[in-house]
């Protein structure tokens, strides 16, 4: 049987990606419960373009009186809306066939075998890369700015969104320390962590807006699952038609993500969602670059699956931040 053409090979390769070109979308998106919630509140968009991806943010109240009559009515101004704006950071995954790999799984039904194989590693990979960067400080080289940074254990310090949270009080996260340390026993701890809890979920809320998702490390929400009470329904059936295992925590979300992501170790976050985005660059929401699949130099045919784009936030006041120390 003859050897499949460079020509040929490239046709099934970009035959095959545009077949899971939807799922890449879905299944990452859906990778964990931050995106997949984003992503039912339709909080993961596409931008038409710009140097960077800005959002309207409220800096202060709007100037109010009370007044009778006659009264002279203010007109000076006062600046009470302005912009976040946050650099995009672009990254691919690659999928490339070889001519060897071709050669060893001659035929078209063992080419489109490989390459779905090679098509679900890639998926895999997107969704490692992205679920840790939502979670790091930005300080992997070309990554965006993640939670870590967005909702800090110090938010007096720091520039998030082009804001300097050192000169501007309004654009702080919450946060609070939680000591397990010395707890006596497993109810001694669990009772520090749900009084933290309860006082940080107050101070992220004002009036209907209050936190919807907690993420916690693997061991502080161990904690939180063993002081449950085992007859008593804590399960969250939201969560679980997006597929996760999750309980409530008054109207919040409790997961844990840790496990082989890059989620801190020392805690965790309570976030309000409606606040956070993952915005895109049209074009670039995990779809295939439109470039050349080959060149003549080289034996091999590849694909780029691209994003690029940032996770967002426009209200840094309704997020916190929960420290465990232990």
């Amino acid at each position: 049987m003859a050897a499949l053409s460079a020509d040929v090979r490239a046709q099934l390769v970009a035959l095959t990606i545009s077949k899971y070109k939807r799922k890449f979308y879905d299944n990452i998106t859906g990778s964990n419960m931050l995106l997949a919630t984003l992503e039912k509140k339709g909080k993961i968009t596409s931008v038409d373009g710009g140097v960077d991806i800005r959002g309207q943010i409220i800096m202060d109240t709007e100037l109010f009186a009370w007044y009778e009559g006659t009264d002279t009515l203010t007109r000076a101004q006062k600046k009470t809306i302005g912009d976040a704006a946050y650099s995009p950071a672009q990254a691919v995954a690659s999928i490339t066939l070889t001519g060897e790999e071709t050669a060893k799984n001659n035929g078209e039904a063992a080419i489109k075998k490989l390459m779905r194989g090679k098509v679900m590693n890639a998926e895999n990979t997107l969704k490692t890369q992205i679920t840790n960067a939502t979670y790091r400080d930005g300080s992997v080289a070309k990554s965006f700015v993640g939670l870590d940074a967005i909702v800090a254990q110090d938010p007096t310090t720091g520039t998030v969104g082009g804001v300097n949270a050192a000169t501007n009080a309004w654009w702080r996260n919450k946060v609070i320390t939680v000591t397990l340390t010395g707890a006596a026993n497993a109810d001694e701890r669990y009772r520090r962590l749900k009084q933290g809890m309860n006082t940080l979920y107050r101070k992220a809320s004002m009036g209907t807006e209050k936190p919807d998702l907690i993420t916690l490390d693997d061991e502080t929400f161990g904690v939180f699952e063993d002081g449950l009470q085992e007859n008593a329904r804590y399960q969250d059936a939201s969560a679980a038609k997006l597929g996760f295992d999750a309980y409530k925590f008054k109207s919040a979300s409790v997961v844990s993500e840790s496990d082989g992501s890059a989620h801190p170790t020392n805690g965790g976050f309570m976030l309000n969602t409606d606040y956070l985005n993952l915005e895109y660059y049209e074009g670039r929401g995990f779809e295939p670059l439109d470039l050349p699949e080959s060149t003549p130099d080289l034996d091999a045919v590849t694909k780029h699956i691209a994003f690029m784009g940032a996770l967002t936030c426009y209200n840094r006041s309704r997020q916190a931040r929960l420290i465990i120390v232990r």
